[in-house]
């Protein structure tokens, strides 16, 4: 397959300390190539906090409510968290040139992601009994105008999910500079083949206004 649109029930928190919030996340991805993440802080009815996340067309964002954030450290970024979700799909690498592997040792690989203009480098470590993916890690800026922290991505119990997808069913992300986790994510459905056009196309829309309106600047206050 070549689409899918991720979705399970998540939570997060701040900083990987303090009381667990829930958030609702839906990833579309055109497979190692494209992605968009709707994001949703809210209880039922209730929304406090929506976000936009996104790599398109070679381009990474991140909007939170009204504030976004782009630049060479979001594109960094961006790719990293679309191939962690990727990677899971043989489909989305089998016959990509733009993608180099390593052998590292006996159950884990260097992966170098040669399309953008400086290649991304990701380790990926596999389970010694199943074979299948059990971390994704690599240095990854926090922010913009700050440095890259190890980021961790630890994929556990492997099953098959609604739409008769193999995934894990738990995905559990990690900055190494912080006490705990500060996500996660049980995901259900895969939704093979989905058409993801629409959400790529708000994707590019938002990086079209940036690139038409020269006052909007990426923060670096955080």
């Amino acid at each position: 397959m070549s689409t899918a649109v991720i979705e399970g029930k998540a939570r997060f928190r701040r900083d990987g300390k303090g009381p667990w919030l829930p958030i609702e996340a839906v990833m579309w991805h055109e497979l190692g190539r494209n992605h968009v993440v709707d994001l949703r802080v809210g209880l039922g009815p209730l929304t406090f906090v929506r976000g936009l996340d996104g790599y398109v067309d070679g381009s990474g964002f991140s909007r939170i409510s009204h504030t976004l954030d782009v630049g060479p450290e979001i594109d960094q970024a961006s790719l990293l968290f679309m191939w962690s979700e990727a990677i899971l799909f043989p489909s989305a690498w089998s016959e990509r040139d733009d993608i180099v592997w390593a052998p590292l040792d006996e159950h884990s690989a260097a992966v170098t992601f040669t399309q953008p203009s400086s290649p991304v480098v990701a380790r990926l470590d596999f389970d010694p009994g199943t074979g299948r993916p059990a971390r994704f890690a690599a240095e990854r800026h926090k922010g913009i105008g700050r440095p890259t922290v190890e980021w961790l991505v630890d994929y556990s119990d492997w099953c098959p999910t609604a739409d008769g997808v193999e995934l894990p069913g738990l995905a559990t992300v990690t900055w190494t500079d912080e006490p705990g986790p500060w996500f996660r994510m049980w995901l259900s459905r895969a939704n093979p083949g989905a058409d993801v056009s629409a959400a790529l196309a708000r994707g590019r829309a938002l990086l079209a206004e940036v690139a038409a309106d020269p006052t909007r600047r990426p923060r670096t206050d955080r």
